[in-house]
């Protein structure tokens, strides 16, 4: 085939394409249909095409539950009418959570060390701090 064989195709099939969502001018669809009559590759690629788009239209459409559109967008203002105060300290907790826990962790564990070599139960011996440095930080202002 020849080079202005081949762009003709070319530009036959990109108006094939066309057609299916733009309104092609008289001129064009005329030259598309003279196409579709004499050429029976060019009919199977419309047929190809109209099936797949009827594929994609019907799983679209199966794809969602009923009122997703409202789900989502009840979704979206429950997001939106937080305040940036009430984000801020759901982010503050969100990333201080593992720290409190890791601490907790090692808070107990080293209780249980401590009582494991020690007779008495002091707050010197269990935290190895004195009792006077503990009463001091219990009586520190909270703000």
């Amino acid at each position: 085939m020849n080079k202005k064989g081949k762009g003709t195709n070319e530009r036959i099939l990109k108006l094939l394409y066309r057609s299916f969502d733009d309104d092609l001018d008289e001129k064009e669809r005329n030259e598309l249909e003279e196409a579709l009559i004499n050429s029976e590759q060019l009919r199977q690629e419309k047929e190809k095409i109209l099936a797949q788009r009827k594929a994609i239209s019907e799983s679209a459409a199966q794809s969602f539950k009923p009122f997703f559109a409202e789900r989502v967008m009840a979704r979206i203002d429950a997001l939106s009418e937080k305040t940036e105060t009430e984000t801020f300290y759901e982010t503050l907790r969100a990333v201080f959570k593992p720290f409190a826990i890791a601490g907790a962790v090692a808070m107990a564990a080293l209780i249980l060390y401590n009582l494991g070599i020690g007779d008495i139960l002091s707050t010197e011996e269990v935290f190895f701090a004195s009792d006077s440095a503990f009463e001091e930080i219990l009586q520190l202002p909270l703000f």
